[in-house]
């Protein structure tokens, strides 16, 4: 036979084993026994009496190993049914903050009808995709439960502080008992695959970035574009009137009614805002410094999103430099809340790429209109920037300049804008919205303070607040 004739058949027979192998690893899950530290000092007095007693010819000797011999062996072949016809169930929530409690629900349930389970634990494992993420660590969650009965099922928690951003992944769990006598440890191993994506630890943004933010919206230079349709909020129906757009008649519930009806636009007067996030760090012989500036302009981006998202009407962006600078955009709404928070939790550091290739990339609206914020971790020059950029030219540099922002994240801008919260973002999603319109509301008081349009003869001013300072957006 020659080994081109062979060959196909060791390929049948392998394939033939690896099936065997799945089947039997379907029908019954791994099983181990480990000897433990307190049951190999027992192993070994055990064997000290047996040997003493051979040697000594000694039947007493012998009678004691032979009774030591007996926990010995109920717990070989006394455990292992303990862990017969067990079912685990992993609750993982599908994402989590930085610096937040994260809570693991396990079931245990047990499918014998008269056999109680007992001093069972549950061993889990979770590890980071990525590993350059400073602070990522390896969580081993570990549950015990001192007794399951039969056609029963008990649920434990497990929690503990969230670790750095990014996706972490669950391993295959273990299910084990040392039961009945603490001698051997008997393991089946569990394929449970689940994931979790933690989002950047959330923090406080200062009353002064809300007066930076209120100042660019009022000195932008040139006036705006007219929002389309799809930037206004609807708000209802009306008459028609003089002047209206025919393309706004709503002709269903004019046919219905007799008379011409209109739809009712909402104008936004927020402005469309931009956050440009520069992880840069040198290629080689990055200090802890430099690392944690990284993390505090992702973990500021993140929570200029959170506020921004929780105001309807704007419209909002997120990029990215890198090999492959990247943008997403759309309505401040929680769905892109979600996705920008997901995107910034596995954004990596990156020695490539600039800030031109960026502006490049983005899209026309944002470099006409919206508020741009830049954060970085090195120097920038917006003049250096736009030479490089294929879009910006002259005049349109001079309209950006107005427009945007350059903070440094190593240079410490951050501090007077961003403070790290030490409640849990939970607290922060509750208690967000009052003291978001408190701080608007005394940034315009102080900020209007001086140039007070004159009142009539009750003292109120003849100019009213604008919208957006008495009414917050909607809560997330």
């Amino acid at each position: 036979m020659s080994a081109n004739e062979r060959t196909p058949g060791r390929r049948r027979r392998g394939r033939i084993r690896r099936i065997a192998r799945g089947v039997l690893g379907a029908l019954g899950p791994a099983e181990r026994s480990i000897l433990t530290r307190e049951g190999f000092f027992y192993f070994i007095l055990s064997l000290a009496l047996l040997f003493a007693g051979l040697i000594q010819q000694v039947n007493l000797i012998l009678l004691v190993f032979t009774l030591a011999a007996g926990p010995f062996l109920a717990s070989i072949f006394g455990g292992r049914p303990m862990l017969r016809r067990l079912t685990v169930v992993r609750r993982v929530p599908a994402y989590v903050f930085s610096g937040d409690p994260l809570v693991l629900d396990y079931v245990l349930e047990n499918g014998r009808r008269w056999y109680v389970a007992l001093a069972l634990f549950v061993e889990d494992s979770l590890t980071p995709v990525d590993r350059t993420v400073p602070g990522s660590t390896v969580l081993m969650p570990r549950v015990f439960f001192p007794r399951v009965p039969g056609r029963d099922r008990r649920r434990l928690q497990w929690q503990c502080v969230s670790p750095q951003r990014g996706r972490y992944r669950f391993r295959d769990l273990d299910i084990g008992t040392r039961s009945p006598f603490g001698i051997v440890e008997h393991r089946v191993t569990v394929s449970l695959g689940d994931q979790i994506v933690v989002y950047p630890r959330i923090g406080q943004l200062t009353r002064r970035w809300f007066l930076i933010q209120r100042q660019s919206t009022e000195n932008r230079r040139g006036q705006r574009h007219d929002r389309s349709a799809q930037q206004m909020e609807y708000h209802g129906l009306r008459d028609y009137r003089s002047g209206d757009s025919p393309r706004w008649i709503h002709w269903r519930t004019s046919a219905r009614r007799g008379e011409l009806m209109v739809k009712e636009f909402e104008q936004q007067n927020e402005q469309d805002l931009a956050i440009l996030v520069d992880p840069w760090l040198p290629r080689t012989k990055a200090t802890p410094e430099q690392r944690e500036a990284v993390e505090q302009a992702i973990s500021f981006a993140a929570t200029v999103c959170l506020d921004t998202c929780r105001h309807q009407g704007r419209r909002l962006l997120l990029g990215w430099t890198g090999p492959t600078p990247g943008a997403r955009h759309g309505p401040a709404s929680v769905k892109l809340l979600h996705e920008l928070l997901e995107q910034l939790a596995m954004l990596r550091s990156t020695s490539e790429g600039n800030l031109a290739e960026l502006l490049d990339a983005l899209p026309p609206a944002v470099l006409r209109e919206a508020i741009i914020i830049v954060v970085s971790t090195r120097p920038l020059n917006l003049l250096e920037e736009a030479e490089r950029s294929r879009r910006l030219t002259g005049a349109a540099t001079r309209g950006i300049s107005g427009r945007i922002s350059l903070l440094n994240a190593a240079q410490g801008d951050l501090i007077p804008l961003f403070q790290t919260a030490e409640n849990t973002t939970r607290n922060l999603l509750q208690h967000r919205l009052s003291s978001a319109i408190q701080e608007r509301r005394s940034i315009y008081e102080e900020h209007h303070h001086e140039s007070a349009p004159p009142s009539d003869g009750n003292g109120r001013p003849d100019e009213p607040i604008p919208d957006g300072i008495d009414r917050g957006g909607d809560g997330l």
